[in-house]
């Protein structure tokens, strides 16, 4: 049989089949897709994304965070706000049992600029060099321990409330003509408590509502009995002098410095923060004290630079040319010069002629940040005494720089850890007191040997200067404070560093 034909009538049909498989495949592969024309985002997604961005570049805890740096909408676009994603971001750090959320960063915030709402949780923080409203702070107190009133425990320098002439002490028993500024306690030797917590809390709104009013007319008594009335303006933006007090106690030839400061604002160019911080310290220097005590109960931080300024004027002749403090921060900073100029370890220079034998640091749980690093980076050369109302305070080792995002928000993501001379910085829960549970006394104004934290230290340092007999006099008046009875609380300002 001749099989030519039909092998060849078989490759025929084979190439005939190919050739369909080859056509019917070709037929059934789609045409590419035109590339999506890309869709431009919205502002909020922008600025979304800008907060992960500088969250994932400059965070101190950097490694912890996913990396979306080509694509940040694919982390951001799960959240409905800058702050959620914010929050997002924070609960990613490591793991600190100790705080509310369980993790290191409760300290990374934003506000939005020119009254840009960042989301649900946006809240305002104190301006660095300025604040606003009238500069008075305010928590409850009692005479008799029967009636509780208002009584101002701090007043900030530079504002309303102190250019009218108001004071620590001061009980405020009308505001705007309304005397209606009282309520019923039951004390005890253990503590007071409020018998009508409604009464509390009505007297306490009133009071809050006013004091973030245009105007305001505050009727006060002094301690003496006198009383005092003056209008307000409220103010926006005014220039905070936060050194509220400096004196010098001398008894038996020995004499102490004081010097309180509720925060801690810029120091360059011969300033006036800077005049009156050096003002001070020629005047201990004139007077050679050997005991300073610092008054930081109700600082809450500001510049690194004016703290470690006022470090190097304490630390004086002590300190020159030794190491004051270093930093931990990011590869990602490490590997920027531009920004890692910023966190060079920084020296002592003698910025006074001190020798000091001992240094007291009077504290509150709101000592905190830049306060707190103070006292960190004298503790290694100094003899340092921490006078506590509490049992520690804040407990903030860490700080920030500003981030400026889509010209709508100023963003803060915690970026360096500091640490003092000997490597310490392991301060999460707050420097631990020598003295803890010193009563506050708010009933005396600032610097009065009578009250009690200042008592504490002027004892120690100059025995005799003042007695525990002038101390309890004031004690059995029975004057006492409130728990749960504050008003317009002073926020931590940070630990914060210029660009």
């Amino acid at each position: 049989m001749n099989l030519a034909p039909l092998k060849q009538t078989g490759r025929l049909a084979t190439i005939a089949l190919t050739g369909l498989l080859v056509f019917s495949c070709k037929k059934d592969t789609p045409k590419p897709e035109p590339e999506p024309e890309p869709v431009e985002r919205t502002e909020a997604q922008l600025i979304k994304d800008d907060i992960y961005k500088y969250y994932k570049l400059y965070s101190l805890w950097d490694k912890s965070i996913p990396d979306y740096t080509s694509d940040p909408a694919q982390f951001t676009d799960k959240y409905g706000s800058a702050d959620l994603v914010l929050d997002a971001l924070k609960k990613m750090t490591p793991a600190h049992a100790a705080y509310a959320n369980g993790v290191f960063d409760r300290f990374s915030y934003m506000l939005g600029l020119d009254g840009y709402n960042t989301g649900t949780t946006a809240s305002g923080r104190l301006k660095m060099d300025t604040n606003d409203g009238y500069g008075i702070y305010v928590q409850l107190g009692t005479e008799d321990g029967k009636t509780a009133q208002p009584i101002i425990y701090f007043v900030e320098g530079g504002s309303p409330a102190q250019k009218a002439g108001f004071k620590r002490s001061d009980f405020i028993t009308a505001v705007n003509g309304d005397s209606d500024y009282s309520i019923a306690v039951t004390c005890t030797t253990t503590g007071c408590t409020i018998n009508d917590a409604s009464a509390r809390d009505k007297m306490m709104n009133k009071l809050n509502t006013a004091l973030d009013a245009g105007t305001l007319k505050l009727q006060v008594k002094h301690q003496d009995g006198t009383s005092t009335t003056k209008d307000l303006a409220y103010a926006n933006g005014y220039t905070i002098d936060p050194v509220y007090k400096d004196s010098i106690y001398t008894y038996n030839g020995n004499n102490v410095g004081y010097l309180a400061l509720s925060s801690f604002e810029e120091i360059e160019n011969n300033n006036a923060n800077q005049q009156k911080i050096d003002a001070a310290f020629d005047k201990f220097q004139a007077q050679q004290i050997k005991s300073l005590i610092v008054d930081l109960r109700y600082n809450g931080g500001g510049y690194v630079d004016a703290s470690a300024y006022v470090a190097d004027k304490i630390g004086g002749a002590i300190t020159k040319g030794k190491l004051m403090l270093t930093y931990e921060v990011n590869d990602y900073i490490k590997a920027t010069p531009s920004i890692n100029r910023m966190f060079q370890d920084t020296k002592f220079e003698g910025k006074s002629n001190l020798s000091l034998n001992k240094v007291y640091f009077l504290v509150s749980d709101r000592t905190a940040s830049a306060a707190e690093m103070l006292i960190n980076v004298l503790k290694p050369y100094l003899q340092v005494q921490l006078i506590a109302s509490g049992i520690r305070t804040y407990g903030k080792p860490v700080g920030f720089f500003e981030q400026v995002v889509q010209n709508k928000v100023s963003f803060w993501p915690v970026s360096f850890l500091l640490k003092n001379s000997a490597n310490f910085s392991d301060y999460w829960d707050g420097l631990v007191p020598d003295k803890s549970n010193i009563t506050d006394y708010v009933f005396v104004d600032v610097g009065d040997k009578k009250e009690t934290m200042l008592a504490t230290a002027l004892n120690d340092a100059a025995p005799g200067i003042t007695t525990k007999a002038s101390i309890n006099a004031v004690s059995r008046k029975g004057y006492r404070t409130l728990d749960q009875g504050e008003v317009n609380i002073r926020p931590d300002r940070g630990m914060i560093k210029k660009r």
